[in-house]
């Protein structure tokens, strides 16, 4: 089942499943994970996977923690695949962008 979530006009959606999991594997919230697309220094990227055209962003959510996060954009919302916090190479990838 889907839960939809809005914040600052920005629609996000994704997976109950893949949220609870996500939190499991990575403990990180959908919720944080869409805070990064209001980090106006954020870095983005393709993740295409098997064909599946696919994004990523590299951000700090409003708890000042380093996240990449996996999604796709359907009409006017932005489905979260999957967020954890960002590896030393996603960091370097983030402040070369700046």
């Amino acid at each position: 089942m889907d839960k939809f979530f809005e914040l600052h006009d920005l629609k996000f959606e994704w997976d109950e499943e893949k949220y609870a999991v996500n939190i499991f594997k990575h403990n990180v919230k959908f919720e944080e994970a869409a805070e990064v697309f209001f980090d106006n220094e954020h870095q983005v990227g393709d993740a295409t996977v098997d064909e599946e055209f696919r994004e990523y962003i590299v951000g700090f959510s409003f708890q000042l923690n380093l996240l990449y996060t996996v999604y796709v954009e359907r009409g006017e919302r932005i489905r979260i695949i999957s967020a954890r916090s960002a590896t030393r190479e996603e960091e370097s990838f983030y402040e070369k962008g700046k």
